[in-house]
C-alpha cells in the first residue's frame, strides 16, 4: 500500500510540477476536481444524496487545491510567499485588506441597485423585500465560498501561472476568456451564449484590473464577485419579483437562471467600470510585474 501511494505521490509531482508548463496549467484543475469526486464518493455509502454529493466533492477539490498551491509555486517557480503573491495576505501593514474587501462589496451593492431600479423602473418586476433568515445566511455563505475560491483560482492562482508564462497583458486576456468558458452552459441560443460569455469576460476583465489598482491584494475581487452572486441570490430568493415578460436586455440571458450581467444593460455597465480602472492601467500594471 505504502508503495502505491508513493507511486502516486511521484506521478503527481511530475506530472504537475515538472512537467510541460501549460499542459500541467490546463489539466491541474480537472485532475483535483476528479481527486475530490474520488474522495467524497464513499459518502454515497451512508446515503448522502446526489446533490450533497456534488457540493462535497467540490469542497474537497478547493481544500486540495488550496494545499497543493504554496508546493506548485515553489516547485514551478522556486516562490516561498504563495499567498503574498496570490493577494491573500500583504506584506505593507498599513493595507486595510477589509478595507479592499468592503470596496469591492460596495462596487457589486452599486451594480446591483442599478439593475433592480431600472427592473423596477420598466416595469419587468416589483419589490417584495422579504428575506427569511435561511435565505439570508445561504446568501452569505455564496458571497464568502463563491468569492473566495473563485477569485482564487481565477485572479489568484490562474493569473499568476498564465503571467509568468505568457506575460501580464496576455494572462488577463486569458483568464477572463477561461473564466467566461467555465461559467455557462451550451443549451441556449448561439446569440444569448455570446452574450453570456461577453459579459462574463467582462467582469473577468473588470476584477483583474481591481486587483491591479489594489497592487495584487485579492480582496477587493473577492467583495465584488461575492457581492454580485449573494446579492442576485437575495434578489431572486425574495427581494425582487422579476416578471417573465422581463426583457433578455436587462436581466440577461437564460431559463431559469439568469445573469443580469450577461445582458445589454448589465454589459453596458460592466464597461463603463473597465473604463474607469483603465485610466490608471499604465501606472498600476509596473506595480504587479
Amino acid at each position: 500500500m505504502k508503495i502505491i501511494s508513493k507511486n502516486i505521490k511521484n506521478i503527481y509531482l511530475k506530472l504537475f510540477f515538472s512537467g510541460p508548463k501549460l499542459l500541467s496549467t490546463i489539466t491541474f484543475i480537472p485532475f483535483l476536481y476528479i481527486f475530490g469526486w474520488i474522495l467524497a464518493f464513499p459518502t454515497l455509502l451512508i446515503g448522502l444524496d446526489k446533490e450533497s454529493l456534488s457540493l462535497l466533492g467540490t469542497i474537497f477539490t478547493f481544500l486540495i487545491f488550496v494545499i497543493s498551491l504554496p508546493k506548485w509555486f515553489y516547485i514551478r517557480w522556486n516562490i516561498k510567499n504563495t499567498w503574498t503573491l496570490l493577494g491573500i495576505n500583504t506584506v505593507d501593514k498599513n493595507r486595510k485588506l477589509i478595507l479592499y474587501f468592503l470596496r469591492g462589496l460596495i462596487m457589486s451593492s452599486i451594480l446591483i441597485f442599478l439593475i433592480l431600479i431600472t427592473i423596477i423602473g420598466t416595469k419587468s418586476g416589483y419589490w417584495i423585500g422579504e428575506i427569511y433568515p435561511d435565505i439570508f445566511f445561504n446568501g452569505i455563505l455564496l458571497m464568502i465560498g463563491v468569492g473566495l475560491a473563485e477569485e482564487l483560482i481565477f485572479r489568484g492562482w490562474l493569473l499568476e501561472e498564465l503571467k509568468k508564462q505568457f506575460g501580464l497583458k496576455n494572462a488577463i486576456i486569458a483568464q477572463a476568456s477561461v473564466f467566461s468558458i467555465v461559467h455557462i452552459g451550451f443549451d441556449l441560443p448561439f446569440w444569448q451564449i455570446l452574450s453570456i460569455l461577453t459579459g462574463l469576460f467582462l467582469l473577468g476583465i473588470l476584477l483583474a484590473l481591481i486587483r491591479l489598482k489594489d497592487r495584487s491584494c485579492l480582496w477587493g475581487c473577492i467583495g465584488l464577485h461575492g457581492g454580485l452572486v449573494g446579492l442576485w441570490f437575495l434578489t431572486n430568493n425574495g427581494l425582487l419579483e422579476i416578471s417573465e415578460d422581463a426583457p433578455n436586455w436587462l436581466i440577461g440571458p437564460g431559463n431559469l437562471n439568469t445573469n443580469p450581467l450577461g445582458g445589454i444593460f448589465g454589459i453596458s455597465l460592466l464597461i463603463i467600470f473597465c473604463f474607469f480602472y483603465l485610466k490608471d492601467f499604465k501606472k498600476t500594471i509596473s506595480i504587479f510585474k
